[in-house]
């Protein structure tokens, strides 16, 4: 049994039922937000953009699929490296960079 391939499978699996079920409304204005911010900043996490004003929608886990299709539109790009949050106890953050 392939242990790691199960977890990204439920890992995928995870994130698409919340992207799936985040408002499209929010989705659009958050990956306008991801730009503009990315714009003024080198490197940052989702605690940053959260600090910088980004509205939380009901499920704020939702972010985790705008962050992806930010990197893959070519916004921001990881950076492999990762940061303690703020809001999650200490949760490694991945910190992005703008492209």
């Amino acid at each position: 049994m392939n242990t790691t391939l199960d977890a990204q499978k439920s890992r995928d699996a995870a994130i698409a039922q919340v992207d799936a079920n985040a408002d499209d409304a929010w989705k659009r204005y958050a990956l306008g937000f991801i730009a503009e911010v990315s714009a003024d900043l080198d490197e940052f996490t989702t605690d940053d953009l959260w600090d910088a004003g980004l509205i939380k929608p009901r499920e704020p886990r939702a972010l985790g699929p705008v962050m992806r299709r930010a990197a893959k539109r070519g916004l921001i790009a990881t950076t492999g490296e990762f940061r303690a949050s703020r809001y999650r106890n200490c949760a490694p953050l991945p910190v992005w960079a703008s492209v």
